[in-house]
């Protein structure tokens, strides 16, 4: 069987640079998440680190019984050299395993945590025009 080549084309050329001139399209009026750290919450790390994207489970300084089923945590976070948050997924574990998490949740991800990395609970909410959620003095 013998197949036809066909000769290589020039890519076209566009005339001119689109731009984004739009005032009614401002960064800090675009939807976000607000994370808060639970007020009270216990204070806690991981135990084993957390080696690349791919893992799906996580230990902490407490039982994994206390890491309740769908609850947000902040591995991380401000002055910590990562931040993500996770979220733990339903199930009870087995006494001794660690509780299996879903990753990169609320448009945080990061590839790997060391051990000692300070784990919080935190909650999130969708915040659609940040504009209507700025005090006035800082908007």
């Amino acid at each position: 069987m013998r197949f036809l080549k066909r000769p290589n084309r020039p890519a076209k050329r566009i005339g001119y640079a689109p731009v984004d001139d739009d005032e009614d399209d401002d960064e800090s009026a675009r939807g976000g998440y607000l994370i808060s750290a639970e007020p009270g919450a216990p204070m806690m790390t991981l135990t084993e680190p957390i080696g690349s994207m791919r893992s799906k489970n996580f230990s902490v300084s407490v039982a994994a019984q206390e890491l309740l089923p769908g609850r947000n945590y902040l591995l991380g976070g401000p002055g910590e050299p990562t931040c993500e948050v996770v979220q733990v997924e339903g199930g009870e574990p087995l006494p001794g395993e660690p509780r299996r998490i879903r990753r990169a949740r609320f448009r945080t991800i990061a590839s790997a945590h060391p051990a000692g990395t300070l784990v919080t609970p935190v909650t999130a909410k969708h915040i659609e025009d940040w504009s209507q959620e700025m005090p006035e003095d800082v908007a």
